[in-house]
């Protein structure tokens, strides 16, 4: 994985840099390092593996962490690509700490993290929103969907139709790149498209996928319509990839039913988060006086 490099621009006291590929050798001794914390756990650092593949990659900055053995303990991937800057942390609690405190951080950021990292989180922000989520799995060999709603998968022609629908969901935008690759899929009634399911990234290096802004125009909830898209989705996905993943809500419990009926089985939570740093915060509060 020539793009590991991509992370291993660490100091061994922890004094980490934020900057681009430095073009260290695949099988340079750090690269190994990398990839037992990141392989350790791929589904939990399924977005930290992603993000060292192109396109991705040529968006992020990386902030590692090693231990006094040497061993790459942490890590921070922050993804400039959207705005906010989505901050996303794996490993060791310390290790996070450490590579938080190594230079400037964002303003305000979306900062995707474990339960163990909320202390780290909290000393240099403070957390807007803070959401539980669940990450999904779902395996290529236990897969047994079917469905007699047909899904089709989205063109540009439908790229109206599909922001339509996203105006009922905040925050929801098309990943453009996975759109283009035919990794959206969507059901019309009649003339209006009332659910689709998109892809935040498709890995072949680690053959895992990423589901994600999956919705139903409010008016056409209990169709049937959600669950004929993931499927539709699932079955696209599947010819390229072994798993596939999910995000969901922990208190979104009929999406969460949802996805169990069709074989996803939680792997681990962790948590959303909208941060601004306390300065931004004050800022913010003042302006609202």
């Amino acid at each position: 994985m020539a793009q590991m490099a991509d992370i291993l621009t660490d100091r061994t006291d922890g004094q980490d840099v934020m900057q681009r590929c430095a073009g260290i050798p695949a099988d340079a001794p750090r690269v190994k390092t990398a990839e037992r914390l990141l392989f350790s756990d791929a589904i939990a650092a399924a977005y930290h593996l992603a993000l060292l593949e192109r396109p991705y990659s040529d968006h992020v900055l990386w902030r590692a962490h090693r231990s006094l053995a040497g061993e790459m303990d942490a890590a921070a991937a922050f993804y400039s690509l959207r705005r906010p800057t989505i901050i996303f942390l794996i490993g060791d609690a310390l290790g996070v700490d450490a590579c938080l405190a190594s230079g400037k951080m964002p303003d305000t950021a979306y900062v995707a993290h474990f339960p163990q990292h909320c202390r780290a989180v909290c000393r240099h922000y403070e957390q807007v929103q803070p959401a539980l989520m669940h990450r999904m799995i779902l395996s290529r060999a236990a897969f047994r969907g079917g469905s007699a709603l047909a899904a089709t998968v989205l063109t540009r022609k439908d790229l109206p139709a599909l922001e339509a629908l996203y105006k009922h969901e905040s925050g929801f935008r098309a990943d453009m790149h996975q759109f283009d690759q035919g990794r959206y899929a969507g059901i019309y009634a009649g003339d209006s498209l009332v659910a689709a399911a998109g892809t935040h990234f498709v890995s072949p290096q680690t053959s895992i996928a990423m589901i994600g802004n999956v919705a139903t125009h409010p008016e056409h909830r209990g169709c049937g319509y959600g669950r004929a898209v993931v499927l539709g989705l699932l079955r696209l996905l599947f010819e390229q990839v072994r798993c596939v993943c999910l995000n969901v809500r922990e208190n979104n419990a009929p999406a969460v039913k949802l996805y169990q009926t069709l074989g996803f089985s939680t792997h681990c939570t962790y948590y959303e988060s909208l941060c601004a740093t306390r300065a931004k915060a004050a800022n913010s509060l003042l302006r609202a006086v």
